[in-house]
């Protein structure tokens, strides 16, 4: 697939999602998107997909930012700098910048575990191995990485019997949304890029795009996705509120 295609193809997939054609990914403004999903969270998340900016946001929250566009210029993309100006910083709890990330299946590398570790396919016998694994990173890491063997598709890399690393994913808005977790004394060993190779691999024979995402602050995760020629095209912020 061209560049030019992949890309299209992206963002069609999200418009689509949000009720809107490709070509408003390619126009500056913002969308508000109330989501049942975030309602009583006390949320907004910002996606900045191509020129626009689509908000999904807590519905408690539509009147606030619906006259937050209006008050500004027509075709605004509006950014967290705006929620910010109008939201105090008293009110608002948490502020997190993410990175999304896709790859074009002809970008991905061969890439194998090194001796002696070895890569399979995770069931749900794998259940308790999983839950180790778990154990073993912080809470908040476990979180971000979002692994299951109840996904969609996960592997897993073996050492002496024990889950050191794994990787899953599952269909989000048309895309194979993949995550990963390594065990603390096993990283910087290409774990990571293995497994979640294993799963691109398995998705680009589905015909289904590969899609990462990871804070910003995570650079281990950002270096997975450029070891394995992920592109980086959308950022996202996200605010939850007092």
């Amino acid at each position: 697939m061209t560049t030019k295609t992949f890309e299209q193809t992206i963002y069609h997939k999200w418009t689509n999602s949000f009720g809107r054609t490709t070509e408003t990914a390619y126009q500056s403004g913002t969308t508000i998107v109330p989501e049942s999903k975030y309602e009583d969270k006390k949320v907004i998340v910002l996606e900045y997909i191509g020129k626009h900016t689509f908000a999904q946001i807590d519905p408690f929250y539509f009147q606030g930012l619906n006259n937050l566009v209006k008050s500004l210029p027509e075709g605004t993309s509006i950014s967290g700098i705006h929620i910010q100006d109008v939201w105090s910083k008293d009110s608002i709890q948490t502020h997190s910048h993410g990175k999304t990330y896709y790859l074009n299946a002809a970008d991905l590398p061969p890439y194998l575990p090194p001796e002696p570790f070895s890569l399979r396919k995770l069931t749900a016998e794998d259940a308790e191995v999983m839950s180790t694994l778990h154990d073993a990173n912080t809470p908040e890491e476990v979180e971000e990485g979002y692994v299951e063997v109840t996904h969609q598709i996960a592997f897993g890399c073996f050492h002496n019997g024990r889950l050191v690393a794994a990787a899953s994913g599952y269909e989000r808005t048309g895309f194979l949304d993949i995550g990963v977790l390594t065990h603390p004394d096993f990283r910087k060993k290409g774990l990571g890029k293995a497994v979640v190779g294993a799963i691109c691999n398995w998705a680009n024979e589905r015909h289904i795009i590969p899609q990462y995402r990871h804070d910003v602050l995570n650079v281990s995760s950002q270096h997975v996705a450029e070891s394995l020629n992920f592109k980086l095209y959308f950022q996202t912020e996200a605010f939850t509120f007092r």
